[in-house]
């Protein structure tokens, strides 16, 4: 193995690396490793080489996930790779954290709305390693809150919106006229997982407090977590 290949997986195998890359990430460490550029067709070869090691798991074209991380990267690390901007949110998060009873192997994120011509493509998407399930609200709305409110900060592989913000992201797209998406059933959630003064927060930043107050008029309310 040449030098610059050592230092690249080096560099890929560190706990602080990503857990997905696109190829103009890889090339970079590559050229930086090799202190000059290296020739497309040798980068492929590498990468290709790579992926029959089972080291990068491909995603879709030019993305893959980092499996030399001791801790391999995930599906959701590669949400903001597909779509700019994305948070992971919804039901990959509120199943993730113990909270939803029926959680889906299919990673949901929100991808912000901005005003002009441009609109993100929403739906799922299927790639080689899972499929994505993309929704879209406007900007100022997937960012209001405080960000100690809205991102699970253990999370740094990818953008991750807190179980709270999950539910409040959830009620306000079944609110919304622009989506078919409904509310989740009052038996769905085990809402011990979830910190109700925060939620009373984000539903007010949102401004998806009567649909909150509804849902918590629901049974399982009673057990909602108040700190």
């Amino acid at each position: 193995m040449k030098t610059w290949q050592i230092e690249v997986e080096r560099w890929l195998s560190d706990t602080g690396a990503p857990g997905a890359l696109d190829r103009g990430l890889v090339e970079r460490v590559a050229n930086r490793a090799r202190n000059g550029s290296i020739p497309a067709s040798t980068l492929s070869h590498w990468i290709a080489g790579a992926v029959r090691r089972g080291k990068l798991q491909p995603v879709i074209r030019g993305v893959w996930l980092n499996g030399f991380r001791g801790a391999p990267g995930r599906l959701p690390d590669a949400a903001q790779l597909l779509r700019r901007d994305a948070v992971v949110s919804l039901n990959t998060v509120l199943g993730d954290c113990g909270a939803l009873n029926n959680p889906s192997a299919i990673v949901t994120a929100i991808v912000p709305l901005d005003r002009g011509p441009v609109k993100p493509v929403v739906g799922r998407q299927q790639t080689a390693a899972g499929t994505f399930h993309f929704f879209a609200m406007p900007r100022e709305v997937l960012e209001a809150g405080e960000d100690a409110d809205r991102y699970d900060p253990e999370v740094t592989d990818h953008v991750r919106a807190t179980p709270e913000r999950a539910l409040v992201d959830w009620l306000y797209l079944a609110a919304s006229t622009r989506s078919r998406r409904v509310a989740p059933n009052s038996g769905d959630l085990d809402m011990a997982f979830l910190d109700l003064r925060r939620l009373e927060r984000l539903a007010k930043a949102v401004k998806v407090e009567d649909p909150l107050r509804l849902y918590l008029a629901a049974p399982h309310a009673q057990r909602a977590r108040r700190p």
